[in-house]
């Protein structure tokens, strides 16, 4: 009777353990979710309270008559309208840039070079990030302004721009130079984990290379495309020191607008309906992207 009843016990013991286990799992989520909620929920939640404040116009301080006024000014002025747009643009482009660089470099680095040059390679990619976002901004006008590095190597070429700052072309290789690790980082990953036998099996039924590319290695390596495509254009979509540096004052963006609302006009409902206007566009954007690249499938 003892020996028969010890899978019994067992089983007991196993089932008595599975709340705590789960209790234990539960616990170690909190201290992630609370950061989360800090850093992240609260300061948007303050953000959105106060986007329905208003200016008083005498005094120059915020009152909570919880309107919305705010949003209504943004929605009827064309100002704003065209730059959002404009924002949108200049961000879809650079990402479209960045994307074209970052492919062949993340892919040569995960598939081609030698696994243990990847740790060197690597580095390379992300020693940029040990520089400040504000000095390597400003390297770039140094080299796009008049008579500067590019003016003075590429000059002689007739026909040819070299006096590229303040214009929207300096904001797009300001954005992809400060950006571009963190798309290659993902593609990287997709890349080193290819299956081999996937392409050699393609090869082997007579698939051309560029046939191969697209119908095997492009689809596996997509998901870090996607991840790429995505921590690139949140970024730049909300940036406002490239712009404020590099470019002019026909190509304000959003972020721009923002700290300006914030840093000089003093109107903070005014900024804070931007800022979350700004949020809510980014989400629909993002929304409609993994709907039409089909991230269910990519991922399931």
């Amino acid at each position: 009777m003892a020996t028969t009843s010890l899978p019994v016990e067992r089983e007991t013991s196993r089932t008595a353990k599975a709340p705590r286990r789960r209790l234990g799992g539960g616990l170690m989520l909190l201290p992630p979710l609370a950061l989360l909620f800090i850093f992240l929920v609260l300061p948007l939640i303050l953000v959105l309270v106060y986007s329905f404040y208003t200016l008083n116009p005498i005094t120059g301080l915020m009152q909570q008559d919880f309107s919305l006024q705010n949003y209504k000014d943004i929605v009827n002025s064309s100002l704003y309208l065209k730059i959002f747009w404009r924002t949108f643009q200049i961000a879809i482009v650079a990402t479209a840039v960045a994307l074209l660089l970052a492919y062949p470099m993340g892919y040569a680095i995960g598939a081609v070079a030698p696994p243990r040059l990847h740790g060197l390679l690597l580095l390379l990619v992300i020693i940029p990030f040990w520089t400040s976002y504000i000095v390597r901004t400003y390297a770039w006008i140094g080299i796009l302004q008049s008579h500067g590095f590019l003016d003075s190597l590429l000059g002689w070429v007739p026909g040819l721009p070299t006096e590229l700052l303040y214009t929207r072309t300096a904001v797009i290789i300001g954005f992809v130079h400060v950006y571009l690790p963190i798309m290659i980082l993902p593609i990287f990953a997709s890349a080193r984990n290819l299956d081999r036998r996937l392409i050699e099996a393609a090869q082997d039924l007579g698939a051309s290379p560029w046939r191969t590319f697209w119908r095997v290695t492009f689809p596996l390596t997509l998901p870090g495309i996607v991840a790429g495509i995505v921590l690139f254009f949140i970024p730049t979509f909300g940036s406002f020191v490239t712009p404020q540096l590099l470019g002019g004052t026909g190509d304000l963006m959003v972020g721009n607008v923002i700290a300006d609302q914030f840093g000089e006009a003093f109107n903070w409902p005014f900024g804070a309906a931007l800022s979350i206007v700004m949020t809510i566009v980014v989400i629909i954007g993002m929304a409609i992207f993994f709907k039409f690249a089909d991230v269910d499938a990519i991922y399931g």
